[in-house]
């Protein structure tokens, strides 16, 4: 198993462009030529759509040029994971450069958008309980999520695996979210507290209180389970990221991290919980260097975290 955290240069930004990401609400982007992409190169004449989702959920904003960017103030940390970036007239502009689609698109945060991924990870061990080898190399298994999207173009849903994800406003230097995202969406601990570890001796106070002593002993057990798990993560990566729903003015970035889940984690049964992002199942997967169904972020970040 080989860790690398990623520097500079992030990753290309090609899939930024794609012209019919958008296609289903109308929207075609305007194409950039390669040598244009750059903001301080020149381009005459751009004036590319917009577009804003303002079905989704946020406290955002309406215009840009309220908020201040570059910072980390206001409860939303508006600084780029890859570098600063240009705001023109008010409007944050993509730190990759130009994407021939202006607005907020789909995102909820004008700039960058921080997303939290976590790769949970486990030895591969079928049957007797022996680690499988190939290549002299033991096989891992990667935790993915399903859930149906529709492709831009099409008319029916398509089931994808993704690693787990979740939007942060704010650093997390503890990985308290991506520990309770686990806990809620694929483990469907519904008791567990989202309150991070330093508040345990309050989750014990209230269930020795209770009338389920059982139950409220296991709940204890499973987050000191989760915790002493996750006081082992490792960076895999954090930066930008090229997604096709990225704009102009909005666009995403990812603080990746793994963790490897020795038993009895590694054995617990998965469940999905609370839904964070519509998922419908979650799986252990064999780590291969190909995911056919997986999303080009999950792809990627997978790619850069074994061998």
């Amino acid at each position: 198993q080989a860790m690398h955290v990623l520097t500079a240069p992030a990753t290309k930004h090609k899939l930024s462009l794609t012209r019919d990401a958008y296609r289903n609400v109308g929207i075609i982007r305007v194409e950039v030529p390669p040598d244009f992409i750059d903001w301080d190169t020149q381009l005459e004449f751009y004036d590319p759509p917009e577009y804003t989702d303002e079905s989704v959920d946020t406290d955002e904003s309406v215009f840009p040029d309220q908020v201040k960017f570059n910072s980390d103030a206001n409860d939303v940390n508006r600084i780029s994971y890859y570098r600063s970036y240009q705001v023109d007239s008010g409007d944050p502009l993509n730190v990759r450069g130009r994407t021939g689609l202006k607005g907020r698109g789909i995102f909820r945060r004008w700039g960058p958008n921080h997303f939290a991924v976590t790769i949970i990870t486990r030895w591969y061990r079928p049957g007797t309980g022996n680690s499988v080898f190939v290549r002299n190399k033991p096989v891992l298994e990667v935790l993915l999520v399903q859930e149906e999207d529709e492709l831009p173009g099409k008319d029916q849903k398509t089931k994808f695996y993704h690693l787990p994800k979740v939007p942060i406003d704010r650093e997390d230097p503890t990985r308290t979210v991506n520990k309770n995202t686990i806990k809620y969406q694929c483990y469907n601990l519904k008791h567990a507290s989202p309150t991070p570890s330093s508040d345990l001796q309050e989750v014990v106070r209230k269930f020795k209180s209770s009338k389920t002593p059982a139950s409220a002993q296991k709940t204890i057990d499973n987050e000191h389970l989760f915790d002493e798990a996750f006081k082992s993560w490792n960076s895999v990566y954090r930066g930008y990221f090229d997604d096709i729903y990225n704009t102009d003015n909005a666009w995403m970035e990812v603080d990746a991290i793994s963790v490897n889940f020795e038993n009895p984690l590694a054995s617990r049964p998965l469940e999905v919980g609370v839904p964070v992002l519509c998922s419908e199942e979650v799986y252990h997967c064999k780590i291969v260097h190909h995911y056919s169904c997986l999303n080009s972020i999950h792809k990627f970040t997978i790619s850069h975290f074994v061998d």
